[in-house]
């Protein structure tokens, strides 16, 4: 890989890395590495923004100078390799007899072949360098400077927290949901508006209601019966939590569906299996959740709220 190259493909693909990492949040760390945030108490969001730092540090630094391109371009090779194949050896040891969706391949095997395909072109025969320049305090400044951009950078994007997900006996993914951990944030920064995206702007203005039920629930009846009764004009947003692929419903006297005149009626996807208790209700104001609760209903939505 001529020099060239590498100040073009090394800070292009790392770039891409963030570009992916910065649209998918959270989830798009890898599962070894979450696992590995989690037990040293660091979190996946403080991790995803040293990952993002490093890969913008290295970004920069291949782009701008040819004997750091060398260095970053082997790294780089090697981190992907490596990611790849702890991701893959996750997958392959992970326990239970479900078998793994194609879709959970595709990642670390591109990584994988990234990688291998980087340190590759890398040890294939290549003219001497020219003698290295010694290192100035004007260049430790420049990388000084370089770092502390993106670190700051880093730290000031905003990034969805990574959904907390694991896969059925069914094979079907369990996507757990903690609208507790949501107060203050918006749709978005909580997650939940990448499953269904009209919340972020039925939540935008005003008070509203976002309530999680399932239709087989009694008590989710029993809530919208006495906290949502009469027309609400749009400002109550119930949202559908489907059994999920697989499961067996069992037969109910409950109605097919909640009662709710005027609600705004959404649906998680029924493709994946969602782990929240029902009914929660969440209260959005001015597009940032301000309550939640799946017991004490009287919190968040007191009588005064309730219409005649």
């Amino acid at each position: 890989m001529n020099g060239l190259l590498r100040r073009i493909a090394i800070p292009a693909l790392l770039l891409t890395c963030v570009a992916i990492e910065w649209s998918r949040g959270g989830d798009s760390l890898p599962n070894w590495l979450a696992n590995l945030s989690v037990k040293t108490g660091a979190g996946s969001d403080k991790v995803l923004r040293i990952l993002i730092a490093l890969e913008l540090c290295g970004a920069m630094f291949a782009f701008l100078s040819s004997g750091l391109s060398h260095r970053v371009a082997w790294l780089t090779g090697i981190a992907f390799a490596f990611s790849g194949l702890a991701e893959l050896s996750a997958i392959i040891n992970a326990p239970g007899d479900a078998a793994v969706p194609a879709s959970m391949w595709i990642a670390p095997l591109v990584g994988l072949a990234i990688g291998a395909g980087t340190l590759a072109l890398l040890m294939r025969p290549h003219p001497t360098p020219a003698p290295r320049g010694r290192i100035s305090a004007l260049k430790i400044i420049g990388a000084l400077a370089v770092a502390a951009f993106a670190f700051g950078l880093a730290g000031r994007l905003e990034l969805a927290p990574r959904t907390n997900s694991r896969f059925s006996s069914s094979g079907a993914e369990m996507v757990v949901l903690n609208p507790s951990e949501w107060v203050g944030m918006t749709m978005a920064e909580a997650g939940i508006a990448r499953h269904v995206p009209s919340l972020t702007p039925l939540t935008m203005e005003g008070t509203k209601w976002v309530v999680f039920y399932s239709p087989t629930c009694g008590r989710c009846h029993e809530v919208f019966r006495t906290y949502f009764a009469g027309p609400q004009d749009g400002n109550v947003i119930a949202v559908l939590v489907p059994h999920g692929p697989g499961v067996k419903v069992l037969p109910s006297d409950q109605p097919a569906d909640v009662e709710c005149t005027g609600c705004e009626r959404v649906s998680l996807p029924d493709t994946k299996q969602w782990i929240i208790t029902p009914p929660t209700i969440v209260k959005v104001e001015n597009g940032r959740v301000t309550c939640v609760t799946s017991t004490d209903y009287d919190r968040c939505r007191t009588p005064a709220d309730v219409k005649p």
